[in-house]
């Protein structure tokens, strides 16, 4: 009889704890790319590694088609997205990479942003340094490590 009300106490204590994780999508946007040009690489593994990184956290993650604009937002860049869409999927937080290339289609920065879907509030903005050019696994490495940095701002 002790041992079932043991049991019956610990498997209460267990279901008692709820498991919840923050839903996150993550969105590349492409700035000085010619729509007629194919997707960049370099966009397509920002999008990998971060997607990566925070599904190994934990974190329920999806993604947004790749975003191409003519040139950089004079705004906050939150307002080439309809939030409305994030709200109705269920998103707590949207992590945008502005990735600017250059007229010769090289990559010359790269920004992040974190927004709280609800209330609509910026949370994070970081600009990358220029970097030094790498070989593609350790350029990889470095971009799950700033993926890894940005982890802290989420709940």
């Amino acid at each position: 009889m002790l041992k079932r009300t043991v049991l019956a106490v610990v498997f209460f204590l267990f279901l008692s704890f709820a498991a919840g994780a923050s839903m996150i999508s993550f969105c590349v946007v492409e700035t000085g790319v010619p729509l007629d040009v194919n997707e960049r690489r370099q966009s397509l593994f920002w999008e990998n590694a971060f997607m990566d990184v925070f599904f190994d956290a934990g974190y329920i993650i999806s993604n947004a088609p790749i975003l191409r604009l003519e040139g950089i937002p004079s705004g906050e860049i939150i307002g080439e997205f309809d939030l409305m869409d994030f709200r109705r999927a269920g998103i707590d937080f949207i992590i945008i990479a502005r990735l600017d290339y250059n007229a010769d289609l090289a990559l010359s920065d790269v920004s992040f942003f974190i927004y709280k879907v609800t209330p609509e509030n910026k949370i994070h903005e970081r600009q990358l340094d220029k970097q030094p050019s790498r070989n593609e696994r350790d350029e990889y490495t470095f971009m799950k490590t700033t993926a890894r940095g940005l982890i802290r701002y989420i709940d």
